[in-house]
Order: structure tokens, then sequence, then C-alpha cells
């Protein structure tokens, strides 16, 4: 079993977002307006920030978050959730306490494992606990 990467996971779900957006409108037309071409060109900077290692990915994740909700709310669900608690910060605005709570928890387990943490199992048995 492969330990989870957090960072990694994150640049996949983010990687996976941007297609997912390019395929529905208003993303998907053959000329983009200026603030879908602006967005898109921050999704993708972000993007080769954070395979970069870049210091700023986490300030500039936060600022891009911002905008996913401020601008393009019915897109906001289709991001997992992992993202916001990656970038954490102002991200952490636009999830409730619970959720919050229930992923500090879960990096707790995370930090306190060994190797062998199943991270998918150990979210899946928080998040389904009521």
């Amino acid at each position: 079993m492969q330990a989870y990467n957090p960072h990694h996971h994150t640049l996949i779900l983010l990687k996976d977002f941007l297609k997912s957006m390019q395929q529905g409108f208003p993303f998907n037309q053959e000329t983009l307006d200026e603030d879908e071409t602006s967005f898109v060109e921050q999704l993708e900077t972000l993007i080769n920030a954070l395979e970069g290692h870049d210091s700023n990915a986490v300030f500039d994740g936060q600022h891009w978050l911002a905008r996913l909700f401020r601008n393009y709310p019915t897109l906001a669900p289709h991001l997992g959730r992992e993202v916001l608690w990656y970038f954490g910060g102002e991200a952490l605005h636009f999830m409730p306490d619970e959720e919050i709570a229930k992923f500090q928890q879960l990096e707790d387990l995370m930090i306190e494992a060994d190797e062998n943490f199943d991270y998918l199992a150990a979210k899946q048995r928080i998040f389904s606990a009521n």
C-alpha cells in the first residue's frame, strides 16, 4: 500500500477538476470570455506551482478557491473537499465546522499512524460516522 500524500492527491484532484470543468459550459466553448480565460489560466498556473513546489502555491490556491466559490459556485461541489483542507487558511471559510473537525481528526490519525495507514478507509469511517 502506498502512503497517502496530500500534495500529490491535491494535484490529482485539481487536474481532474480542470479536465471536467473544460467539458462543461461555459468552459467548453471555442472562445472564452476574459473572466473564464483568466480563471482557467489561474488554475493552470496553480497546478504548475504545485508541481514545482512553489512556496506561494498555498496562497495562490486560497485565492483561486475564493474565486471559484464567488464566481462559479455551481462548480464548487465538483471539487474534492480535500483541496480546501490542503490549502487551509481562507479556504476553510467554505467548509462547515463539522467538516473541519472531521478533516482534523483524519489528519491527527494520519500523523499518529505508521506507514500502513489506510487513508481512504479512515476517511470513510470518520465521514460516515454520525
